[in-house]
């Protein structure tokens, strides 16, 4: 091996140093970097020099119906984010997928279904459904309707449903100890919390989560994402239509009237939830909670970006838009937004601008009030009080 070494190298040419050029024979000096150098410059100047094709335009402007404006621009952007959610739109159907009941179970204040359904591309749904306990609710009368919400979910070691309605956490090998540290963490247990308001709640398992993984440990996850990404989907396209049917099940459900139903998620789960308003009008009323920034200002700051992981990836997503233009495809149904202000994978600056373009939506869609911010001081977790006065003001159990 050696003597064929020493063979090929007898081939290359004899350069000398004053054979090369000037412009690449003197080293940049060591204490300044050229631009570009670095990966995170250089993905920040490729950052900034786009220009997303469907950013929110100006609405409001002379001979101009700003509605119509908003409505156009809105249906534009839903059709070229389902090429960017790796799904084909021919797949989404609202029709009720069909559905069974594993268990039923009493809980504090309602009663827990545990149910399976025909999920996307031939798999298989996993939720809770949790009905208001009609003695604890007296308060409502039972020739009344309930009112639906969807509620989703995000990350907690791997468990789905369970982090949002406070129970079930044996069905994933996991503990009743394990699951209240998480929600003493994150208080996500708002599933549970609005069943008890007197509203038939659906908390459907994300795909790789609860139920819908088999082993909890990291490497599976990222052994997941990588394939998703192989076969051309992204994980909230697939969620995203999984989600979808989970709503159809709740506007089929009976006593839920279907025109008064609302998304309430935390983190992956607010994002699920910004997805599926956005593209589904079913949703009367969302509220996102610990998923909302401008995705250019946090790959401008660049620290906070390693919290977020691969369920974030959305390829070529700043081409197109950005997360505030998703926010404001919700436009005019009403639509809390709510984060932290030390919510440690958010910039504050980031999220005020992101939610100034989604006012100029709702502006533009004459329903200024239909949309509020709400930061409280803390890191990243839901806070019930805004979200339950948002519920009672526009969906009213």
């Amino acid at each position: 091996m050696y003597r064929r070494m020493q063979r090929s190298a007898a081939i290359l040419p004899d350069v000398k140093t004053n054979d090369i050029p000037s412009a690449v024979s003197h080293a940049t000096p060591p204490d300044v970097q050229p631009a570009g150098l670095r990966a995170h410059d250089f993905l920040q100047r490729q950052v900034a020099s786009i220009r997303p094709r469907l950013g929110l335009p100006d609405l409001i402007r002379a001979g101009v119906d700003p509605v119509t404006s908003l409505r156009d621009w809105q249906a534009s952007l839903r059709d070229a984010l389902w090429t960017i959610l790796g799904v084909d739109a021919d797949a989404v159907s609202h029709a009720t997928p069909a559905w069974e009941t594993i268990e039923t179970v009493p809980g504090d204040g309602f009663v827990r279904h545990q149910i399976r359904y025909a999920g996307v591309l031939g798999g298989t749904g996993s939720a809770f459904v949790l009905v208001p306990d009609a003695g604890a609710h007296s308060s409502v009368p039972e020739s009344k309707p309930f009112a639906g919400i969807v509620a989703l979910h995000g990350h907690g070691n791997m468990l789905g449903k369970e982090l949002v309605t406070g129970a079930g956490a044996e069905i994933n090998g996991a503990t009743p100890e394990e699951l209240s540290e998480l929600i003493g963490r994150y208080h996500s247990d708002f599933g549970a919390r609005f069943a008890r308001r007197g509203y038939v709640v659906i908390t459907p398992d994300a795909l790789g989560f609860g139920e819908r993984v088999a082993d909890r440990g990291a490497q599976h996850h990222q052994a997941m994402g990588r394939v998703v990404e192989y076969l051309g989907y992204t994980h909230t396209g697939l969620r995203l239509l999984d989600d979808i049917r989970a709503l159809s099940i709740l506007s089929a459900w009976p006593g839920v009237d279907a025109s008064r139903i609302g998304a309430v998620g935390l983190s992956e789960g607010g994002k699920r939830t910004m997805f599926l308003s956005a593209f589904d009008e079913r949703v009367r009323t969302a509220v996102v909670s610990g998923y909302f920034t401008t995705i250019r200002q946090e790959v401008e700051a660049w620290n906070r970006l390693g919290g977020w992981d691969l369920c974030n990836s959305l390829p070529g997503l700043l081409r197109v838009a950005d997360l505030p233009e998703i926010a404001a495809m919700i436009a005019p149904r009403p639509l809390l937004i709510q984060n932290g202000r030390g919510d440690p994978l958010y910039t504050l600056e980031a999220v005020a601008a992101g939610f100034e373009t989604v006012s100029r939506a709702y502006t533009a869609a004459g329903a200024p009030g239909s949309v509020s911010l709400d930061l409280f001081d803390g890191g990243h977790r839901y806070v019930s009080d805004g979200p339950e006065a948002w519920f009672d003001r526009w969906l009213p159990a």
